[in-house]
């Protein structure tokens, strides 16, 4: 696996995370270890129903885990391309929405929303309103929401979700060429198998993460054989 002598980027330490209080509590993950290295491409792979987000959902902060500790190297930024844009910011314009990605006034806005929308090969107007892009033009303006941010690591949530056969194809080869760490849920196989070096699965039995330093295809035949085995 390339990257397999980087540094780690980011480390669960015995993470421990349940929704709910006492006889109604669903536990999710119970004193689970894993790591990812600067550099490499990852995907985090589950059983429907796995809570695959609930872990986007710690490395950003968002939610906080019983127990354990979640390990970020110092300085590391973390952006998330989404699978929707928010209801509440579907009537923004692109500039206006892009302006949410930061917490200060840039000057130099206008010029870095077109450089990224470039990136993503999209033309768009800055005054257009979110609301009347296509599911495939806001796919890319949600990466693209993300890239502007200029991540260390970048969380990709159904990146294939609204992209039509070329527009896979172009994402591909962005991240095919994308030089920074990048953890993905998709459950499309045959994009993954085009680039992930690496597989964090959620054993929802288990309440663990099994980390697999293998080729997609082949941890989708060995998870699918672990599962019809128990």
């Amino acid at each position: 696996m390339s990257g397999a002598n980087n540094n780690v980027i980011l480390r669960f330490d015995n993470v421990s995370f349940h929704y709910g209080e006492d006889n109604k509590k669903k536990v999710i993950l119970d004193e689970a270890d894993f790591s990812i290295r600067e550099n490499t491409k990852i995907t985090i792979m589950g059983q429907n129903g796995a809570w695959k987000s609930t872990i986007f959902k710690m490395i950003l902060g968002e939610l906080t885990p019983q127990s354990g500790k979640i390990n970020i190297s110092a300085g590391v930024k973390i952006a998330i391309s989404r699978q929707v844009i928010p209801r509440d910011q579907i009537e923004m314009t692109v500039r206006e929405w892009f302006e949410t990605a930061f917490d200060e006034k840039d000057y130099q806005l206008d010029k870095k929303i077109s450089d990224v929308l470039r990136e993503v090969n999209l033309n768009a107007s800055l005054d257009k309103q979110l609301k009347n892009f296509s599911g495939g033009q806001q796919a890319r303006l949600l990466l693209a929401y993300a890239l502007i941010q200029k991540p260390d690591i970048l969380l990709l949530d159904e990146p294939t979700n609204n992209l039509d056969k070329n527009g896979i194809g172009e994402l591909i080869t962005f991240l095919m060429m994308y030089e920074k760490t990048v953890v993905v849920i998709s459950h499309d196989a045959d994009f993954l198998n085009l680039f992930t070096e690496g597989v964090l699965y959620l054993n929802v039995m288990k309440q663990k993460v099994e980390q697999y330093r293998w080729d997609y295809n082949d941890v989708q035949d060995h998870i699918a054989a672990q599962i019809e085995k128990e």
